[in-house]
């Protein structure tokens, strides 16, 4: 009896398709990038970015998100990434505090794993739409810093090293595609109206937190944190990661609690709204 041929539904062969043509034109891009370019992407981007681990009971390690280091003093740097890799929310009091757990932060060089204990910084509300984390480590490995720029303008080249699926830090390279998502899209915990969207191919779970850097610029102008059916990835742009930290760091932003059993320090002034309806295929690149 002649053996049955299998076929795939012509839905799976367009996906093969575009995926193909993704990865092609991602291939192009790296052999159009500039010698600048990749001496900026494997001296500073590549060392500067670090992955989030935490601690388990049992004292293993469980690797959540992507980092960058962004600021030093004489003792310290500081990491910025998304806010969902860490820290929970509390929608009854409108606030947001860091998990209970250990945070470590880790260079991913080849040989002997580092871990860094972090220090949670403080956390952004994600019901408004401030998806950023901050944390601080001691000196003990030494990092390149990356400076905050400016908001991305359309077609902006964009360069990103992330660690999807915890395969460790890889460059992923591609264009800004809207620099103000104009649509109500929250679900939960994901308020991502005016967010950056991206053609980025490769993004995957792991790579929340990590930075996007406008080639142009040679700094930040966003953070990845998620995608849209599986597509189009998101982006937090970079001035309202400015404004959040300076608030916390002058003790003015008032949705972050370092300590969520801690008695309030006042009367809750915004509760927030009843959020539009839901939009399906939303999720964290974490």
């Amino acid at each position: 009896m002649e053996a049955r041929k299998k076929r795939f539904p012509a839905s799976y062969l367009a996906i093969i398709l575009i995926l193909g043509v993704f990865a092609f034109l991602t291939m192009v891009k790296a052999s159009q990038m500039s010698q600048a370019d990749k001496d900026y992407i494997n001296k500073t981007l590549y060392p500067a970015t670090a992955l989030l681990y935490s601690q388990t009971p049992e004292g293993s390690m469980d690797m959540r998100c992507t980092a960058t280091a962004i600021f030093q003093d004489a003792n310290s740097y500081q990491f910025v990434t998304a806010s969902h890799c860490g820290c929970t929310e509390n929608n009854q009091k409108n606030t947001v505090s860091p998990e209970k757990t250990f945070f470590f932060i880790s260079p991913d060089v080849a040989g002997n794993k580092i871990y860094l204990k972090a220090e949670p910084l403080g956390c952004g509300y994600r019901t408004r739409g401030d998806d950023y984390f901050l944390l601080r480590t001691d000196k003990t490995v030494a990092f390149p810093i990356v400076p905050l720029g400016k908001d991305p303008k359309m077609l902006d080249e964009v360069f990103n090293v992330g660690s999807p699926l915890g395969l460790g830090k890889q460059v992923f390279t591609g264009t800004v595609s809207s620099t103000y998502l104009d649509r109500p899209v929250h679900v939960d915990d994901i308020n991502w109206e005016g967010a950056i969207l991206l053609q980025l191919f490769g993004i995957n779970g792991g790579s929340s937190g990590s930075s996007l850097i406008c080639a142009d610029q040679r700094a930040i102008c966003g953070f990845v944190v998620g995608d849209i059916q599986g597509t189009t990835m998101v982006a937090v742009p970079v001035s309202k990661f400015i404004k959040f930290r300076d608030a916390l760091l002058a003790g003015a932003y008032k949705w972050y609690k370092k300590d969520p059993d801690a008695a309030p320090a006042g009367n809750e002034s915004d509760k927030g709204t009843n959020p539009p309806p839901a939009v399906p295929n939303l999720k964290h690149s974490r």
